[in-house]
């Protein structure tokens, strides 16, 4: 790691917890990659101290920005004078930074690391149909990255799944009052009948939890992505790919949307290095179960069979 000094920029990632956050690592090492005097440091901050401690962070003057972890991401909305347009729709942000003119405006970035993710593995999204299961903070960052380019560029029908009464429901209503793309809540996890199935829940993090939906009723072209990054492969995984289906953990979602936040801070050299070559950056936060597939990515195929 290179030397900090007094002309380091600074950039934070407040989350709570942050004991197992991977951007770090891979910020700084983009940092040390392209010889930038920048580093970026993990602090946990309560949910009842962030407005406080946001606020005060950016009065240090060499502090160009924050990536937001969970449970932040909804809080920051509040505090920006500026937002992009999907924090906006999806009313959370992953990242802020401080303008010339010192203000401060956020955007959000999951959704393009997540479409991103499917075209690395060559999934076919685009005029598809998509069972999201979780409306979460996550959930609503998909949901409105797929439904923005529309039923061509973007998924032609999102079905929202989650267990707590309304949360899909209202999620669906706003992005398809929003977007092109038919957005609605369903009542079932059931992954019959679409192309893509996504976990954004928190199902496959403990011992002993059921599976997210059902793969086995999964149709044989049909391909799971599952956004957990902790135990992967997780059960979930493990049970689509043991039925030859194309199944991804959520690691590809953070690669890609790295160049997305190095273009927002301003660094385009490093962003078009980090696209064009990734590799450091997998082996960075890939598990050993899964490092072979750092350079032979199981990707989708249209004969897959289950």
């Amino acid at each position: 790691m290179q030397p900090i000094d007094g002309n380091t920029d600074l950039y934070l990632i407040p989350g709570d917890p942050v004991a197992n956050v991977r951007v770090p690592r891979m910020f700084n090492a983009v940092f040390e990659r392209y010889g930038i005097n920048a580093v970026l440091a993990p602090t946990r901050v309560a949910a009842r101290d962030l407005a406080v401690f946001f606020k005060a962070s950016f009065l240090a003057r060499n502090l160009k920005g924050m990536v937001i972890a969970p449970p932040h991401k909804p809080l920051v909305v509040g505090l920006l004078d500026g937002c992009g347009l999907f924090g906006r729709v999806a009313g959370s942000v992953n990242v802020v930074r401080r303008t010339a003119e010192g203000e401060l405006e956020g955007d959000l970035f999951d959704g393009e690391g997540f479409a991103g993710a499917l075209d690395y593995f060559n999934i076919p999204f685009r005029g598809k149909r998509v069972l999201l299961l979780g409306a979460g903070v996550t959930g609503a960052a998909i949901g409105v990255a797929l439904a923005d380019g529309g039923t061509v560029d973007g998924a032609e029908h999102i079905a929202f799944y989650d267990p707590m009464a309304g949360k899909a429901a209202g999620l669906a209503a706003q992005l398809d009052a929003f977007f092109d793309a038919t957005v609605v809540a369903v009542g079932s996890n059931d992954p019959a009948g679409y192309d893509v199935v996504i976990n954004a829940t928190q199902l496959g993090l403990a011992p002993g939890d059921a599976l997210a939906c059902d793969v086995g009723r999964m149709a044989s072209h049909a391909a799971l992505f599952d956004v957990l990054l902790r135990g992967q492969p997780t059960p979930l995984v493990q049970a689509a790919r043991a039925r030859g289906l194309c199944a991804q953990p959520g690691f590809e979602m953070l690669i890609q949307q790295m160049p997305y936040y190095l273009d927002y801070f301003g660094y385009a050299a490093a962003a078009a290095g980090v696209r064009k070559d990734a590799t450091f950056l997998r082996e960075l936060i890939y598990p050993e179960a899964m490092a072979g597939e750092i350079r032979a990515p199981l990707r989708y195929h249209s004969d897959s069979v289950a």
